[in-house]
């Protein structure tokens, strides 16, 4: 029992550190959001229950004090609530992404950050090419490229998808611009308008990051779309996979109480 006991601490330590990297490394290039910050505290907290010398002190001075013993037993269980809860969103995301698109159906692209030098970001960029691959593969299909212009953008994502686009060859006749959206939930409200505008239905396929297209399918809901909803999900850097990932456990309840 002691030998097993020692190897799940040693396994916590390991673990613990390996996200304690993860969540730090996309802070060097300021990825800094509620999402990296509450993975450094749980990495924090998974290596002080799994360091035998830390947990010793711990128990030391719970040993003194009920209060402290009572708040220690709080925290873990929080913590742990927090980590159960962070796995079942995640395999719901995974679930959302397998949303097979119609053939042929309209695409909307959701925007991204546009660099102050008027090309896309990381981020962006992954949409752009994912819709490009769609739309290449499905050559009846538009796209309805959604996202305005954010107070520290030189123009609208909208934009910026479509000029990026037109420059890696898709025709302009297939792209619709919704520059007028702020948030998410706009995006999708102005871009059922601009369906409706050009008689394009309502079989939708939604383009977005992974960690995104849960939530995105919620609004999508939200917001009455009475068609068939499907998924193209862009590929993101996996050093900042986690920190949107856990980003969205945040997201999630607030949308779903909306």
């Amino acid at each position: 029992m002691n030998t097993i006991l020692s190897l799940l601490r040693s396994i916590g330590v390991l673990l613990s550190l390996f996200l304690l990297f993860i969540f730090i490394m996309p802070m060097t290039v300021r990825v800094i959001n509620v999402g990296n910050i509450a993975g450094v505290i749980f990495a924090v907290w998974l290596f002080c229950v799994s360091c035998r010398p830390v947990q010793s002190f711990f128990s030391r001075i719970m040993h003194q004090n009920g209060f402290l013993t009572f708040l220690y037993r709080a925290v873990n269980t929080g913590f742990t609530a927090f980590a159960v809860y962070g796995i079942i969103i995640t395999c719901f995301m995974a679930l959302a992404c397998n949303s097979k698109p119609a053939d042929n159906s309209t695409l909307i692209v959701l925007g991204a950050q546009v660099r102050p030098e008027g090309v896309p970001s990381l981020i962006l960029r992954g949409r752009i090419d994912a819709a490009e691959k769609y739309l290449d593969e499905h050559r009846e299909a538009k796209a309805v490229l959604a996202g305005g212009m954010g107070f520290d953008e030189p123009m609208s994502e909208a934009k910026c998808m479509y000029d990026t686009m037109v420059e890696d060859g898709i025709s302009p006749d297939r792209l619709i611009m919704e520059d007028k959206s702020k948030n998410t939930m706009e995006n999708f409200r102005y871009s059922r308008e601009v369906l409706a505008d050009n008689d394009l239905g309502e079989d939708i396929t939604v383009t977005t990051d992974s960690f995104h297209m849960l939530r995105a399918m919620l609004i999508v809901r939200q917001q009455g779309f009475k068609g068939r909803v499907g998924a193209v999900c862009a590929e993101t850097r996996l050093e900042f996979l986690p920190t949107y990932v856990v980003r969205e456990w945040f997201a999630l309840p607030f949308q779903l109480i909306r």
